[in-house]
């Protein structure tokens, strides 16, 4: 078995599980260019890029990953949850535009992850298979195809972890899950998940208030690291306040490895608490702010000369 390498079928995690949809057609790249958050023109084949699927006014309607399997044929890999929504989102999209969209219904998601880069030495010998190297849900291995196949392929590459390994690996890399920290009616400033976002690639759907906020300001949540003790911490989200006040949400958490009392997670908080050793309560449970803000944008003018901004009734 190879060491320090930990491998999951997605369909096995909470809200982790994909539809998978091949993006055909002459127009294809510059179809989604238009529409997604990330910059898809700027993928090689054999990479995956998380991005954002946005309301006008900015705001998340679902996240995805874009998979380069060629350079005319991106693939999306769509949260089960959101995936209707979506398809009839960029089907309702395509007027004038060669451009085709089909459910690959037999094409699930794995995803292998490791110390070292390890786990991005994986090469799919079986052509039903196709890898492709992630940053997002975690730095690894994306290896997407038919279950049995990729059961088959994967046992034996390393440990078959769980939602908790999954998680822990999550909080420690500060990466925002689908249904957790990534949910609908934010904007990714606010959720840890700019690195979907180009501030460079032209117009798409929501560019404008994403703009404004990386030109003139910041938003008034971020996410962070935080930290508890003992157990009651079920279910998640839980409300965090401070001076009885709602200060925002604890989204994720996993046990410390080798320390069954301590509890580590992500949260989304207003950004005046985002400060290392603040204290929040969770009812009467206390909890320990870990990190200042995590994925957020600083802006064009950094931290220190942005002012915090609300768009979108916020």
């Amino acid at each position: 078995m190879t060491t320090n390498v930990r491998w999951v079928h997605l369909d096995d995690l909470p809200h982790q599980g994909r539809v998978l949809v091949r993006v055909s057609g002459e127009d294809a790249t510059r179809f989604l260019q238009g529409l997604l958050t990330a910059d898809v023109g700027e993928l090689t084949p054999g990479q995956a890029t998380p991005a954002a699927l946005l309301t006008v006014k900015g705001k998340i309607v679902s996240e995805l990953w874009v998979l380069a399997v060629d350079e005319d044929e991106p693939w999306l890999a769509i949260p089960q949850e959101t995936a209707e929504a979506v398809v009839t989102s960029l089907d309702d999209h395509v007027i004038m535009d060669d451009v085709e969209l089909e459910v690959l219904e037999d094409q699930r998601c794995a995803l292998i992850w490791g110390e070292g880069g390890e786990a991005l030495r994986f090469e799919p010998e079986d052509p039903a298979l196709k890898a492709f190297a992630c940053t997002h849900p975690l730095p690894g291995t994306l290896v997407v195809g038919p279950r049995a196949v990729l059961a088959a392929r994967l046992e034996g590459r390393g440990e078959n972890a769980d939602a908790q390994a999954f998680d822990r690996a999550r909080i420690a890399h500060a990466r925002p899950a689908w249904g957790y920290e990534l949910v609908a009616d934010r904007f990714p400033p606010e959720v840890g998940f700019v690195d979907a976002v180009s501030y460079e690639k032209g117009c798409y759907m929501g560019q404008e208030p994403l703009s404004r906020i990386h030109n003139r300001g910041q938003v008034n949540r971020v996410m962070v690291r935080l930290a508890g003790e003992g157990e009651g911490w079920e279910p998640l989200p839980l409300t965090l306040t401070l001076d009885g006040a709602e200060v925002g949400q604890w989204t994720s958490a996993a046990r410390a490895s080798g320390d069954g009392q301590k509890l580590l997670g992500l949260g989304i908080i207003k950004r005046a608490h985002a400060k290392v050793g603040v204290e929040l309560y969770a009812g009467t449970q206390r909890v320990e702010v870990c990190s200042g803000p995590l994925g957020d944008d600083p802006g064009i003018g950094g931290r220190k000369q942005s002012a915090t901004v609300s768009l979108g009734g916020r």
